[in-house]
């Protein structure tokens, strides 16, 4: 049975759609980052896979396809292939379930007249989830096919008293929750890995001093190894399943997705990393303003009070709000997926350049984002 303590709402759509029968073959979970959108639909995912419990999770490995972005869209490659597979039969469960996280990627040229399609003629026993944190970004006639299932963020104190089960001081947690919000609660090792490297980028462009390029590569270069050592629960799945059926009937078919999920996983990591790395930046390098203003109660890295105050201490607060400045710019340049190394090397002879006082022109008018 699906359980989904932090989201009560969610539980009892989800419930009533798995005892409906026949039960609905779209569904779409909404709801910001980090409220369990990715558990509920695999959780979903393998209630109407295998309604009796009957077999071992891994089983899901071959009736079970995910699809995720790549970068800021979702590639037309790995939606085809996603497509054709819940197209056949079901290998070994009831049914066949494709799960599409980040569905607002998801564009017109990139593939969503073939989604579509899917969506509005549904191969037999089968089922489509889409999972998006920008519900009003998906397009329309997908859209309106999904049985929207919505997400409702926590408040700050359940995230502290999560955290804090987890290990955190009190005032570590409140600082965490207060700061990520509901991605606290789910980041992963990876995730983690960027928010140190992203609050080190910070550090060292407020520092000054370097080769910029050398930089770069540096963390470049330790986020691919993070990546690499990134495995998800599906992958592991996967490959615990083409492990029990080497040399069987639907083996090299479970090892061959087993492969390919491997190298989608790097991808995907490699390409968001950047993404990760500038947001925590940006939130370090408005953390070190707050210091230099004197607005404690407004720094979010509490753990980082040390170097904060370091690098912060005579700093100019008008450096310091181009410096925010800039890392918000790079963010912007990411989305338009340009050669994400090249953008981080660009940001920091930028800042450079600001250290330098050379002029400069604030991306728009109005307020700085910080």
């Amino acid at each position: 049975m699906i359980t989904l303590p932090d989201q009560p709402l969610a539980e009892r759509i989800l419930r009533a759609v798995v005892l409906r029968e026949p039960p609905a073959q779209q569904l779409m979970l909404f709801g910001p980052p980090g409220t369990g959108k990715r558990h509920a639909a695999r959780e979903v995912a393998w209630a109407l896979m295998d309604p009796s419990g009957e077999h071992p999770r891994t089983a899901e490995a071959l009736d079970l396809t995910e699809v995720e972005a790549t970068g800021h869209q979702i590639l037309l490659r790995d939606l085809e292939e996603a497509l054709a597979q819940i197209a056949a039969r079901p290998s070994v469960l009831a049914r066949r379930v494709m799960i599409v996280h980040g569905a607002e990627r998801l564009r017109d040229e990139d593939g969503a007249p073939r989604l579509l399609k899917t969506l509005e003629e549904p191969p037999p026993r089968s089922h489509l989830i889409l999972v998006t944190d920008r519900p009003s970004d998906v397009i329309d006639t997908i859209r309106s096919r999904c049985l929207p299932v919505p997400f409702r963020p926590p408040g700050w104190r359940v995230i502290a008293r999560h955290l804090e089960e987890r290990g955190l001081s009190p005032e570590e947690a409140a600082a965490r929750a207060r700061a990520e919000g509901p991605p606290a609660l789910t980041a992963s090792e990876f995730e983690a890995d960027m928010r140190r490297i992203g609050a080190e980028l910070a550090l060292a462009a407020l520092e000054g001093g370097g080769d910029p390029g050398r930089r770069v590569r540096e963390l470049q270069a330790r986020m691919e190894e993070a990546a690499g050592a990134s495995e998800s629960g599906e992958l592991r799945a996967l490959r615990e399943e083409a492990e029990a059926l080497e040399g069987k009937r639907g083996g090299r078919t479970a090892a061959k997705r087993a492969e390919d999920q491997a190298k989608r996983e790097r991808r995907r990591l490699v390409s968001d990393g950047w993404a990760r790395v500038m947001e925590s930046a940006a939130a370090v390098a408005a953390d070190a303003l707050a210091v230099r203003l004197g607005a404690q109660r407004a720094v979010r890295h509490v753990s980082l009070s040390p170097e904060l105050h370091r690098v912060a201490k005579g700093q100019p607060p008008e450096l310091l709000e181009r410096v925010v400045a800039e890392i918000e710019r790079a963010r912007s340049e990411l989305e338009l997926n340009p050669t994400t190394d090249l953008a981080a090397e660009a940001l920091l002879i930028r800042i450079a350049d600001a250290r330098a006082g050379r002029p400069w022109a604030l991306v728009g008018p109005g307020r700085l984002p910080y």
